[in-house]
């Protein structure tokens, strides 16, 4: 008989219930908004309890952020790619914003939120604004030199975080003019 770890205490995590409260943030929010939108409405909505929700997630920022980190993997990733392998930073631009734009009003408070947030800002950087950014340069590098593939990504980046936080338009015409910046 082989020793095995010793189980914590309480219910086991559902991977079904994560899925379940991961799925229902993404369209409640979507659908309602951010600011309109509790923790309990979520977790009723995925059929399950507020402690399931908390026993995965510190907050419903952090339930938000996962749930969209985990749409716009799914959603980014294949025209994203595409546009890498090509060295197309205008067809990158134009998926990557048409792909997240319906997260673009609960991004806005998220990252309000994450200001008073240290652990949401720090989740907030890694799981959404990094990688992207990280995409970003590695197709500007397929035409630009590093550091400048770096330092315009960075700058591209902001560009869309101020259109985001204002709620300017992130559409293929401030793509193309992004993507304008790189040919330079």
């Amino acid at each position: 008989m082989s020793e095995s770890s010793p189980r914590p205490p309480g219910r086991p995590r559902s991977a079904a219930s994560r899925a379940a409260l991961l799925d229902a943030a993404y369209w409640q929010v979507v659908e309602r908004g951010y600011g309109s939108v509790t923790a309990g409405a979520i977790a009723a909505a995925a059929g399950a309890g507020k402690q399931t929700l908390y026993r995965w997630w510190p907050s419903k920022g952090r339930l938000v952020l996962a749930a969209f980190a985990a749409k716009a993997h799914e959603r980014i990733d294949r025209p994203r790619e595409a546009a890498i392998r090509a060295g197309e930073v205008e067809r990158f631009l134009v998926a990557d914003l048409a792909a997240v734009a319906s997260l673009f009003p609960a991004l806005r408070f998220l990252l309000a939120e994450a200001q008073s947030e240290p652990d949401l800002l720090a989740a907030l950087r890694l799981e959404i604004l990094e990688p992207r950014a990280a995409a970003l340069e590695t197709v500007l590098a397929r035409g630009v030199p590093q550091p400048r593939a770096r330092a315009l990504a960075e700058a591209m980046e902001g560009a869309i975080l101020r259109r985001l936080l204002l709620g300017e338009p992130l559409d293929a015409g401030f793509a193309a003019d992004l993507a304008a910046l790189a040919k330079d």
